[in-house]
């Protein structure tokens, strides 16, 4: 399946929203475990920032969770 860039940038978020929430974790507490700012997350959340592969792997760790799955169907 071929998605353009606004389409993965959604799964991307959706999953990392989907990820936070199973580990019964805030945005404020995905913050502080990532090293991000919260208001860095939430532009995330909100497909209004595209973040960098270094946010990637920091929120994946943040979550214990391979890059991988932020990426999955």
């Amino acid at each position: 399946m071929k998605l353009n860039s606004e389409e993965l940038l959604l799964l991307l978020t959706n999953n990392i929203k989907k990820y936070r929430k199973a580990k019964d974790l805030s945005q404020e507490k995905l913050a502080l475990a990532s090293g991000i700012d919260r208001s860095s997350i939430a532009e995330i959340e909100r497909c209004r920032a595209n973040p960098s592969l270094d946010l990637l792997l920091k929120i994946s760790n943040a979550l214990d969770i391979e890059p991988s799955n932020l990426l999955e169907f």
